[in-house]
């Protein structure tokens, strides 16, 4: 076992994941746990959409978004709607990058 200096934000966070990962399983979970849950789970976007997103965000606050996770799992759950409500309407093919 080794020994890693976090920030106190860092511990903070990763005891929210090792929360979420117990009450998901209902098992005892520890912060290697939570990172390799992190990890398995991420998605790298290009600095620059990040910083698009965030702009977007700060000036559009009327829209009621107050992270980038919220931001883009709505973005992510309007794309998958609008796919399949176009996959119910036309024939099927494979569409490109945006």
């Amino acid at each position: 076992m080794k020994t890693l200096k976090i920030s106190d934000e860092a511990h903070a966070k990763l005891t929210s994941v090792v929360g979420r990962l117990m009450a998901e399983t209902g098992k005892t979970k520890t912060y290697s746990d939570a990172i390799d849950a992190l990890l398995s789970k991420s998605v790298i976007l290009p600095a620059e959409l990040l910083d698009h997103v965030v702009s977007y965000i700060k000036t559009n606050v009327q829209l009621g978004y107050t992270t980038e996770e919220e931001f883009i799992q709505d973005a992510i759950r309007f794309r998958l709607t609008s796919e399949a409500k176009h996959a119910t309407h036309s024939p099927k093919k494979r569409r490109s990058k945006p």
